[in-house]
């Protein structure tokens, strides 16, 4: 008999809409560069709801926009193995869901030291992937940290919302507090939208915080800041909210804030880690049903880059 994991138990392969150019394969843990699993879940999701169908919308924009990286035209995702698991099982419940995900990236690292990444979905499924992938390597790695590169428009560090503390407007406050409430290995890119508590447990727990407006308005002193911050890391978590960009550029999200970043300037701060192993990354919020398919496309040709970084 067959030993059955975690991604038997807990996945169901997409339909119609895996990825299936010519050199991706399924079901083969040992051939593969990358994984993908798909979180369709926005249970706690407080303005517009859809992210769920997130995650087959960006399968279907990847099949649809060309393959080849702008960031180096020599790049191709045409020559990368791709074993998309599919997504996981449909629950309401944001401690199923968390629990689900953390197995199955749990067991993905154990078994392979290759790309994982994560289409969402609401922002909470962060904490459950990120969790995983920085026990594992922080444990391999003399205990040093996996830094958290995380792209929103919002901090994300409430201490509870809407009566529930596993929320997507709380998910970076559990990861702080599950590291010691030390925040000094996240550095948080793009932030517009906040309360005052937010900025204050910021401060208090050392995350690095570049806001939009210092972007923005200095951005050669941003990109110079991002390069120090990450300089002492070699491992790196990257999570897109896409919120993060200016609904101009993205308006398919689920709690959209004006004065954001544009696709080049996201691409040129995602090329600074090009040198980093980029061991998971999460992209997250994009709301089909808000969407006219233009930010699907944004996420597909982000997801592409962040994969052709490390091949």
């Amino acid at each position: 008999m067959i030993a059955m994991g975690y991604i038997d138990i807990f996945t169901n392969k997409p339909l119609s809409v895996s990825f299936t150019h010519n050199n991706t394969i399924n079901n083969n843990h040992e051939k593969a560069d990358v994984y993908i699993v798909g979180v369709p879940f926005d249970s706690t999701t407080s303005y517009r709801p859809g992210a769920r169908f997130g995650p087959n919308a960006i399968r279907e924009a990847l099949l649809n926009i060309e393959f080849n990286s702008l960031l180096d035209h020599s790049k191709s995702l045409e020559s990368v193995k791709i074993n998309d698991v599919g997504n996981i099982k449909s629950t309401t419940k944001p401690e199923a869901m968390v629990d689900m995900l953390n197995k199955i990236v749990n067991e993905l690292v154990s078994s392979n030291n290759r790309l994982i990444g994560i289409l969402g979905g609401e922002h909470l499924l962060t904490l459950a992937s990120y969790n995983a992938i920085a026990d594992h390597y922080s444990s391999s790695n003399n205990n040093k940290d996996v830094m958290l590169v995380v792209f929103d428009a919002h901090l994300d560090l409430r201490d509870e919302f809407n009566d529930c503390k596993l929320n997507h407007a709380t998910y970076l406050h559990r990861i702080i507090e599950s590291r010691d409430n030390d925040g000094s290995s996240v550095v948080h890119i793009g932030a517009r939208g906040f309360a005052k508590d937010e900025f204050y447990y910021a401060s208090n727990t050392r995350v690095n915080l570049l806001m939009a407006k210092d972007i923005l308005l200095n951005y050669n002193t941003a990109i110079s800041r991002l390069k120090d911050i990450i300089s002492s890391y070699d491992d790196v978590y990257v999570s897109i909210d896409l919120d993060a960009i200016d609904p101009a550029f993205a308006k398919g999200v689920g709690t959209p804030e004006p004065f954001g970043l544009t696709p080049i300037q996201m691409l040129e701060l995602l090329s600074l880690l090009k040198d980093k192993r980029i061991r998971c990354f999460d992209i997250v919020e994009l709301c089909p049903p808000c969407d006219d398919g233009s930010t699907a496309i944004l996420a597909a040709k982000l997801m592409l880059e962040l994969i052709l970084l490390n091949h």
